[in-house]
């Protein structure tokens, strides 16, 4: 089954409820192992302000989460997350344009988010990213090919990225393959995602400790939002729905 008419048609039912909140529509991500599951990502408006600057808060949050303190970043609240969940879902059911059953849900896209387009790559350019694959794929000729490349993001085009392939150690180290930047076609990528890697405090007594941290790896890369709000899943199609309110949005 064709799974854009679902996303468009999510996007469409969704935006006028996002919109009324004050947040817009990150992307939609439809997931299929068993019971299909649409996951609807919205996030807070940049305002005009610097894409880099919005990047920076988004790892100074991500430190703060690591830490244990309170993400400081700006995000729709988990209220906000089910309202739009209300709403969406009840339009879904009505205009019953997923012919099976599914599961909702409603999400910030978190700090390891998923990108739905080339242009939201830009802000993050120097952070590692993940990107799989359609099929095993190798940038040039003397390259073994891959079906998942994993680096930093050097530059950001039209229709293509720029990865300097590197690995992350168990220590949460990233290094740096010896090879050059390789250049990976978005139409050719299946899911590509921010990867952070998160810090933690050094042990008390240990060398070197005096502030230094040691990292973490993120090991859900590609995971929806795993350090975001998610408004709680909502089992549709064969769940009961009240017939007075199905009533009244089709009249």
């Amino acid at each position: 089954m064709n799974q854009n008419p679902i996303a468009e048609a999510v996007i469409r039912l969704a935006a006028p409820v996002v919109e009324s909140l004050g947040l817009v529509i990150w992307g939609v991500e439809i997931a299929q192992s068993g019971r299909m599951v649409v996951r609807l990502f919205v996030d807070v408006p940049s305002d005009g302000r610097n894409p880099h600057a919005v990047a920076e808060e988004l790892t100074a949050a991500a430190q703060d989460a690591a830490d244990g303190a309170e993400p400081a970043l700006p995000s729709a609240s988990i209220d906000q997350c089910e309202e739009i969940s209300r709403h969406l879902g009840l339009a879904l059911e009505v205009e019953d344009i997923i012919p099976q059953a599914y599961v909702l849900e409603v999400s910030t896209p978190g700090f390891n988010r998923l990108f739905f387009s080339t242009e939201q790559m830009r802000p993050y350019v120097g952070d590692m990213v993940e990107a799989r694959m359609q099929a095993a794929y190798a940038p040039r000729a003397d390259m073994a090919p891959r079906r998942a490349w994993r680096g930093r993001l050097e530059a950001v085009e039209a229709d293509a990225f720029l990865l300097a392939p590197a690995g992350i150690t168990p220590e949460g180290e990233v290094l740096p393959e010896a090879v050059e930047p390789v250049r990976l076609p978005w139409d050719m990528t299946r899911r590509v995602a921010r990867v952070h890697v998160f810090r933690a405090p050094e042990k008390p007594g240990r060398p070197g400790g005096g502030g230094r941290r040691k990292e973490r790896r993120e090991t859900r890369a590609a995971s929806p939002a795993p350090a975001g709000r998610d408004a709680p899943r909502q089992p549709r199609k064969n769940d009961a729905l009240d017939d007075d309110v199905a009533s009244a949005l089709k009249g």
